[in-house]
């Protein structure tokens, strides 16, 4: 499988947990050799769960100068110009989330490119997110515009399936409901997203906007996130603390964590490769 890393031209990366160590760190290689391949007409750039601003500092370390995917597909934007694509969530949605999360015991917050936002009955949730964004506490919710991302905890399950089963067609016809656990346990999340507003699609979308096919794409990522990314068709790289499903779905599984700087490791075998030296 190795042949078909002859012909990349863009490495889409995702942060936490592949990209990074535990500690939030790039590794050294990894720096070294993607501004290496830049270069050589070889690109990076980013697919994550994390907000447009976090990602922005990793882009800035990697000199990531074409657009890249934040908030898990709901924005794609470079660092320095307009977005490619902005999933904003109607306010209609907006407002029925507030009720339902009102109504059920739920803890809310919303964000958009620049922005977490937060009211004062829900600034628990501050303690909650990984987004990495501004905190800006605002009086309620009332007019907020070009929201990309909701995010609903709840303690009890019963909570949030009331809340889920709330959203009725809609979630069918215009946003995209994700519930997850807490790793101890403590609450559900519940992540509420423009339909379409994934990584998949995002990634497709960049991809056509680069002007490349899939043959020239690598993707390398850990998560439950990433799966969707693995089937666009790209060369599929786990790194080796991924989650064993997505391990199944690569064609490279690197010998190193995160925590190794896998992602250096990935680098190495594409310039191996692509560029015909090591």
């Amino acid at each position: 499988m190795h042949h078909r890393l002859k012909e990349i031209k863009l490495i889409v990366i995702d942060i936490d947990g592949t990209l990074v160590d535990h500690q939030g760190m790039v590794g050294e290689k990894t720096l070294t050799l993607a501004k290496e391949l830049k270069k050589k007409g070889i690109l990076c750039t980013l697919s994550s769960a994390r907000s447009f601003h976090y990602s922005s500092h990793i882009a800035d370390e990697l000199e990531i100068d074409i657009p890249f995917v934040t908030l898990n597909g709901a924005l794609i934007k470079a660092r320095n110009s307009k977005a490619v694509y902005k999933g904003s969530i109607k306010k209609t949605l907006i407002t029925k989330a507030i009720a339902l999360a009102e109504d059920n015991y739920g803890k809310i917050t919303m964000c958009d490119e620049n922005n977490l936002f937060v009211t004062p009955r829900n600034t628990i949730v501050k303690e909650y997110t990984k987004l990495n964004a501004p905190v800006k506490e605002v009086a309620d919710f009332t007019g907020m515009n070009e929201i990309l991302e909701i995010l609903i905890y709840c303690e009890d399950k019963a909570s949030m399936k009331h809340i889920k089963q709330g959203f009725g067609f809609f979630d069918k016809l215009a946003v995209s409901l994700s519930v997850t656990k807490s790793p101890n346990h403590d609450y559900y999340l519940l992540t509420i997203k423009k339909k379409q507003s994934n990584k998949l699609e995002s990634v497709k979308k960049l991809v056509r906007h680069l002007g490349l096919q899939r043959k020239n794409v690598a993707v390398v990522g850990d998560w439950h996130n990433d799966m969707p990314l693995f089937d666009f068709g790209a060369y599929n790289i786990a790194v080796q603390n991924a989650i064993p499903e997505l391990k199944r779905k690569a064609d490279y599984v690197t010998n190193s964590t995160n925590n190794e700087d896998a992602v250096g490791e990935v680098l190495e075998l594409v310039k191996t490769h692509a560029l015909g030296r090591s």
